[in-house]
């Protein structure tokens, strides 16, 4: 049966997926995989997507799902780490830059949340989402997005707040 949305479409919505899969998995190598693995399931269950709804909001949803499903199965085989990754992130200097320093920090914040707030965050605040369409992404209800994103922000704002206080040693 064919899809009931067309690859013009489908080709539109790929950068921001992109971009909400690099959200997820902070790789770059697992986003591309996460996204070809989401086109390839919205493929083959196009019949389930309804011509009316917002086709970003359920692709974004079949991401979430799938990420989700990984996350599961690595719990059950146990925590990996690609070796190219591990020493980049121990052996990166400090950049010299104000901004760079400012994004680091906010980068290490996010890392920090919970991936509820990370989600919702990714969703809103870098995709620029409405509140009903992030909504209907996570299968809540809107009050519980508004509810969710504010503390998520307080939380990011407070991670940050702690990452750029300067550290203070007491004399014993």
């Amino acid at each position: 049966m064919s899809a009931t949305f067309t690859a013009s479409e489908l080709n539109d919505v790929l950068p921001a997926l992109r971009r909400f899969a690099f959200s997820l998995t902070r790789n770059e190598d697992r986003a591309d995989d996460l996204v070809q693995d989401t086109v390839e399931r919205a493929l083959i269950k196009s019949d389930y997507f309804e011509q009316g709804t917002n086709l970003r909001s359920w692709i974004f949803t079949v991401c979430r799902r799938i990420f989700l499903n990984q996350i599961r199965k690595q719990k059950t085989q146990g925590v990996s780490v690609e070796i190219e990754d591990a020493p980049q992130m121990k052996l990166a200097a400090a950049p010299s830059q104000d901004m760079t320093i400012t994004c680091k920090e906010m980068l290490t914040a996010l890392e920090k949340l919970p991936m509820r707030d990370k989600v919702i965050l990714s969703l809103v605040a870098v995709e620029g989402m409405k509140y009903d369409e992030a909504a209907t992404v996570l299968d809540v209800p809107v009050g519980t997005v508004r509810s969710r994103l504010s503390r998520a922000r307080t939380r990011l704002k407070e991670l940050t707040e702690e990452g750029s206080a300067p550290e203070t040693s007491v004399a014993a």
